[in-house]
This record gives structure tokens, C-alpha cells and sequence, in this order.
């Protein structure tokens, strides 16, 4: 926690509703008197963005002639300020000389104090490879720049001297792609670090190599292997991105499996940040007997302005040795930390774009994203180089994981603060249910989904791993059903690392993207696998559910569900018992209605099984949706909503050969319209008779207990302990 000084309270509730608008029913905790409260007095901390590598120990003391070499591909060589690209350090790893780029782009040796001894007269170019060499010797220094890919009037190779002594006595190890990489003890802490791609550096000492670092092996570590044989292996701080082409890459392979070689290249970036590293300021233990839910830790200070209150969600599954539920809710975690401090509200201008009709709200929690720029970013944002991000962490403070987020996109919520509709409308059924998450699934695939006979999603289950969407279908071909109450699912190939499960990996290509990965780089640098769509390899959602994203748009009236004619059929007739209306859900908390943000298709030539019922399609929509990019083929007039019949939301049946069902609506902001009039509408009633219909249905039977599986919270705040 960061605070002011300050004391805080502390304490765990139960999250049920988060949305105040006063058309629902409000912002709803349920305090949890099991918990004890606590208070803790906060200071305010600190983040440490930026990647490099460390490596320790290097050197002996009677170490006076060295040489150094690496590659390099710059991506803001001009940026205004140094940037560090081989910095010898002392023992607390605080630079003693260092080669580095100057604010103008140029090469230069300079000593900690900003003494330059030595500088190339030309800037480096922007995306290019050169190799650099620096002689270290007691009285001089010599710096070589070699272009590997020059351009015209570009000099074959620059050199620069000085005859300065430089006492390397006290010099123990060496940082990569910073000046500087000092501990505070929690942390590493980098300093003016390097923006682009570094390549084997090697260090010598006359003839013998003292390390030589070969960053093509073992692409999922964080560390990286000196092949040297002396040992020098070193750490990789904060998480740069592996599995990069290389200056050698010759554009015949796309696989770093096939020609690691190729791929010798990592790239730091100076926010790139895996563990914000702050200090544990208290400690809440769960008791064992803790009904399954969605919780938070609450945290409340006094300021100035009066009471500040925060809440931090923490998913917690249903205890181990308790006989599950029918029903489980599976919260969309994944898809939760792909968003998590998401900023395409401060680089992309929606509204002069014409991508919406309504203006541009951020909510208090996107003000302070805003002013911390060091908590990192999301899945969907760039780095400061203009490179994508794709590696997101929960291990640091995640804003928009809020339960009273509201999404600056269509001032309603979103995300978490979205899927509390769920939660808040099971409070109103006599249904019984087990919460589950993402991470649960992903954890243990095999048994996480047994005895359940209904899962129901929440309204954005983007973010799938390829684990988690074999036991989705494990869960349908052994009788049981899905209830799919969202759009854009099962979208992205998602990775989680496997040695460091808060982290997420994405590779975007193809889709609708906000960037896009170089070519040769999709392959995920954690598993190995390949990244993109899941379409692409073959997996696409229509597969699973019986539809697929096809849209995405955001105005001030989404429109309702018009039933079709095959709803009014005897088959069907369960699912609308008691409503007579022909259009469902022309009103919600969301957009005004139940089809709106991101849409989701029945479409046979994308795999929608032939037995999938189409019981209702909605209205058309406006032209601020169009067709997804995925589906065009040639650009031309008419993709619009309301011109294209392929934009819209299908709400779907689509019956398993074992005895299950899924039951589909494809629309993002289709839960908004549950709580309506007290839950007294006909988008509730629809899922009351549909929940009603599949849990009655017997072709899988509960165990008596489940296997362990750990709760998420952000920071792990909070864990289950006996007692």
C-alpha cells in the first residue's frame, strides 16, 4: 500500500454491487465480521519502472584491461536524455564508467558524475543495428561504432579516443541497457534506462572472455546464460521482452524454436515493470470456512478532503473440503489483468476520430492512472518507444480493478465493476453458486470444472488460454452447459507464465489491435506458443459457444434483442416461459441497452455448429460499429451497423451431444440490463429460465470436495491459512 503517512483501516468485505448509478441499486458491500479489522500506518512509495540486466561479481580486483562489445538497435536515440547501454558498477551497483548514449543520440563514455571522456560525432539512427566496441585500458579509452546496416552518407565506421585514467578498482559487475542498477533491498531500481534491442554482449580481458551472454537461450527465464563457462550469469530486471529477431534475422523463419539463433535479441524498455516491490504493510488472513465470493480488501484513511476508501478484489473459491454448487460463476481474471491500467484514453482521441457520440469521461481512477505513469500499462497500450506491451503484471497497484470502476469509453462500467451485475443478481435468485476465476481454471484444468453443471461466464471473457478453453470443452463433452453472458470471448491467445503465474503474455496480429507485433516475433516468449487470435489457429469461438466477435462500437443507445421466429417455436418455449415481449432488453446500466460495445455472431463458415438456434439477433446498430477488420476482405462503403447484417449480437442455443448446452448472447454490455427495475425485466427473466433449465439437467453429478486452488488478489494481498 502507498499512503501519506497516514493511518489506515483495514478490513475485508464482500463485493456485491459496485455500480451508482441511481437507476440500479447502488454501490452494495457486505461487511465480513469474521475478519478482524486492522490498521496500518502507510508511507507513500515508490516505483521502480525499467528493465535491464545485472550481472554480479564479474570482475577480480587486479582486473585492468577490458574490452566490451554488443549490438544494438535503438528505438529513441534522441530522446532527450542518456540512456545507459553498458555500464560498468561497483558492488551496490552504482555506475563508475559507462558507455551510453547522449541526449542527441551519440555514443559516448562517460564517468557517474556526467564527465564525458569520450563521444562518436554522429547520432545513431533510429531501428537500426550497429556494433559497438569500448577498450577499457589504465590510460585510454577507445570507442568503436560500426554501422551493420548503414545508410547513404552514413560512415562505415566512427571511432573515439581519450587519454583519461580511469581507476577500475572498485568495479564489480556490469549493467546492461542502464547506467545504473542499485537496490533498496525490496527492489531493483534501474536509472536512464536504454529504449530498444541489445545483442550478445561480450566482455573480455585481453584474450580471455569474461562473460559473453547469449540471450537466444531459455527465452522464458529471467535470467540469461554466460557462456563463457566463468558463470556469470545474470538477471534480468523487470521483465524485457524475449524472444526478439536479432540483427542476423533473415525473414525465412517465424519460429525462435527453429532458429534460436535468429533470435538473440532482447528489448528493454524504460517502463517496463514486474514487481512495483512495494513493502507489506499488513497481512489478512482468510478463514477457512469463508463462503466462496468476490471480496475486497478495504482500505480506508483519513485526508484532507475527509474519508478516502479503496478496495482491492480478491476472488476466493469455494473451500476445499465443501461439496461444490451446480452453479459456477467464472470470473473473467485473465481478461481483468490484460486491461489492467489501461491508457488509450491519454493517446488516442476517440472523439475527434468520430468513434464515439457522447463525450469523454475518465473517472477519478483514470486521473490518478494518469498521474502515475510508473504503474505500468496494459495489453492494449505502448511502451514509450512506440513498441507494444505484452507482458502485463499483477504484481503492482492495478487501477481500473476496481468494483466502482466506471470505463471512460462509455461512462458505465466495465470490466470487474461490469461482472458485480452477476454477483448482485444471484443475491436477488434462490440459485446457489460457486465463484471461480480465471486463474483457478488455468491452475488446474483438470479438476477445476468438476461436479459443476453450469459455468456462466462474465460479460468479457477475452483473454483465453488454450488449458482453459480445453476444459471449457472437457466440461461440455462430459454433459454439462456454458453460459456465455458477454461478447468478444475466447479471443486472444493468452499465455501465462509458467514460472511466474502473475504475469500475462499476449502477441498481437491480425484482429482488432491498438498495436501490433514486428514481424517474426508472435511466438510468446513464455510458452513457446503462437500468439494472435485464437481464430487463426484453428479455435474459434463459434466453435465453442455457436458465435464469434464481429463487431465493436459505442454510442449512447444500444439497442434490444428482436426475437425470431424460431424463438416462438414449442422447442424454445422454456427459455421465454413468462415473457411476452418481442424485443429483450431495450433498456440497461450500460449503453441503454443489452447489444452493445463488442459484438458476437452465429456464422456457420466460422465453425457455429449447424444445430446452433438463433433465438434472437438484435436491432440494427448505428454505423459507430463496424464490421471487425478480421472479416474484411476489401475495403468498401456499407460496414456499417446500419448497412452490414454481419454487425450485430446472435442470442443462441446450441445443444451437446452429451446432454449439455451452451447458451450465448454476444454482447459486452449485456449484463447491464439484469439489475433494471430491481431485476424485474425480461433480460433477468431470460437467464432465470435458461440457469433454470440447465442446472436441472443431471449428466454430471458434484463431488463431495474440490481440489486446492489459490484465491487471486492483487499484490496477493490476501491468502487462505487455516483458522
Amino acid at each position: 500500500m502507498s499512503g501519506d503517512g497516514g493511518e489506515v483501516a483495514i478490513d475485508l468485505v464482500r463485493l456485491v454491487h459496485g455500480d451508482a448509478n441511481p437507476q440500479g441499486p447502488g454501490f452494495i458491500v457486505e461487511d465480513v465480521p469474521s475478519v478482524a479489522r486492522q490498521t496500518a500506518v502507510v508511507a507513500e512509495q515508490e516505483t521502480a519502472a525499467g528493465s535491464c540486466l545485472l550481472a554480479d561479481r564479474v570482475f577480480s580486483a587486479d582486473t585492468t584491461r577490458l574490452s566490451a562489445e554488443l549490438l544494438v538497435w535503438p528505438t529513441t536515440p534522441g530522446a532527450g536524455r542518456e540512456q545507459g547501454l553498458f555500464s560498468l558498477v561497483d558492488r551496490h551497483g552504482e555506475q563508475v564508467l559507462a558507455l551510453a548514449l547522449s541526449p542527441e543520440g551519440c555514443p559516448c563514455l562517460c564517468l557517474a558524475d556526467g564527465t564525458v571522456l569520450a563521444a562518436a560525432d554522429r547520432p545513431l539512427a533510429q531501428s537500426r543495428w550497429y556494433r559497438l566496441t569500448v577498450e577499457f585500458v589504465p590510460h585510454a579509452l577507445r570507442l568503436s561504432v560500426l554501422p551493420l546496416q548503414p545508410y547513404a552518407g552514413e560512415d562505415a565506421e566512427a571511432h573515439a579516443y581519450s587519454g583519461a585514467a580511469v581507476d577500475l578498482s572498485s568495479v564489480s559487475g556490469v549493467v546492461i541497457a542502464a547506467l545504473r542498477c542499485p537496490s533498496d533491498g525490496t527492489r531493483y531500481c534501474p536509472g536512464s534506462v536504454f529504449n530498444g534491442k541489445v545483442e550478445r554482449p561480450v566482455l573480455r580481458s585481453g584474450p580471455d572472455v569474461l562473460a559473453e551472454w547469449a540471450f537466444e537461450r531459455d527465452f522464458s527465464s529471467q535470467t540469461t546464460a554466460d557462456v563463457s563457462g566463468r558463470g556469470a550469469h545474470a538477471l534480468l530486471v523487470n521483465m524485457p521482452t524475449r524472444a526478439m529477431t536479432g540483427h542476423n534475422w533473415t525473414g525465412e523463419v517465424h519460429d525462435a524454436t527453429d532458429a534460436p539463433e535468429q533470435y538473440g535479441a532482447i528489448h528493454f524498455h524504460e517502463d517496463d515493470l514486474l514487481d512495483a516491490g512495494w513493502p507489506e504493510a499488513a497481512r489478512i488472513t482468510l478463514p477457512e470456512d469463508l463462503p466462496t465470493g468476490i471480496y475486497a480488501v478495504r482500505l480506508r484513511g483519513i485526508t484532507g478532503d475527509g474519508e478516502e476508501t479503496d478496495h482491492i478484489p480478491v476472488v476466493v473459491p469455494p473451500p476445499a473440503d465443501r461439496p461444490r454448487a451446480r452453479i459456477a460463476y467464472l470470473v473473467p481474471t485473465f481478461t481483468y489483468l490484460a486491461y489492467a491500467n489501461e491508457r488509450l484514453l491519454h493517446r488516442l482521441d476517440y472523439e475527434s476520430a468520430g468513434i464515439l457520440d457522447h463525450p469523454v469521461n475518465p473517472s477519478v481512477h483514470d486521473t490518478t492512472l494518469a498521474d502515475h505513469p510508473e504503474f505500468g500499462s496494459s495489453l492494449y497500450d505502448h511502451h514509450s518507444d512506440g513498441s507494444g506491451i505484452c507482458y502485463s503484471s499483477a504484481l503492482r497497484p492495478i487501477l481500473n480493478l476496481r468494483p466502482d470502476y466506471r470505463m471512460w469509453l462509455q461512462n458505465a462500467p466495465r470490466g470487474l465493476s461490469a461482472d458485480l451485475y452477476i454477483e448482485h443478481w444471484f443475491t436477488q435468485s434462490t440459485f446457489e453458486h460457486d465463484v471461480i476465476s480465471d486463474h483457478d481454471l488455468h491452475a488446474d484444468p483438470e479438476h477445476a470444472l468438476d461436479g459443476y453443471q453450469v459455468l456462466i461466464t462474465g460479460g468479457h471473457p477475452e483473454y483465453y488460454s488454450g488449458r482453459m478453453l480445453d476444459a471449457l470443452q472437457r466440461h461440455l463433452d462430459s454433459g454439462g452447459c456454458l453460459m456465455y453472458l458477454g461478447g468478444n470471448g475466447f479471443y486472444w491467445v493468452t499465455s501465462q507464465d509458467p514460472r511466474r503465474p502473475h504475469v500475462l503474455e499476449v502477441r498481437r496480429s491480425a484482429g482488432i489491435r491498438t498495436w501490433e507485433i514486428q514481424p517474426g516475433e508472435q511466438r510468446h516468449s513464455t510458452t513457446g506458443e503462437q500468439g494472435g487470435l485464437w481464430r487463426w489457429r484453428g479455435r474459434s469461438p463459434n466453435k465453442l459457444v455457436g458465435i464469434g466477435m464481429c463487431s465493436q462500437g459505442w454510442d449512447e443507445k444500444a439497442p434490444a434483442f428482436a426475437r425470431t421466429p424460431l424463438s416462438y417455436e414449442p422447442e424454445w418455449a422454456w427459455v421465454f416461459d413468462g415473457i411476452d415481449d418481442e424485443l429483450i432488453g431495450d433498456f440497461g446500466l450500460i449503453m441503454n441497452g443489452a447489444s452493445g460495445d463488442e459484438l458476437d455472431r452465429c456464422d456457420l463458415g466460422l465453425g457455429s455448429p449447424p444445430n446452433t438456434a438463433v433465438l434472437a439477433t438484435s436491432q440494427r446498430h448505428s454505423d459507430y460499429y463496424q464490421l471487425a477488420v478480421e472479416d474484411v476482405l476489401m475495403l468498401s462503403p456499407g460496414l456499417g451497423g446500419s448497412e452490414c447484417k454481419d454487425v450485430r449480437s446472435d442470442m443462441v442455443v446450441v445443444e451437446q451431444p452429451a446432454g449439455g448446452a451452451v447458451f450465448s448472447v454476444g454482447s459486452v454490455c449485456f449484463t447491464g440490463s439484469l439489475p433494471w427495475n430491481g431485476c424485474q425485466n425480461n433480460v433477468s427473466r431470460l437467464v432465470r429460465n435458461v440457469l433454470d433449465n440447465f442446472q436441472s439437467r443431471d449428466s454430471k453429478q458434484a463431488p463431495t470436495h474440490r481440489a486446492d486452488g489459490p484465491a487471486d488478489a492483487e499484490h496477493h494481498t490476501a491468502e487462505r491459512h487455516p483458522g
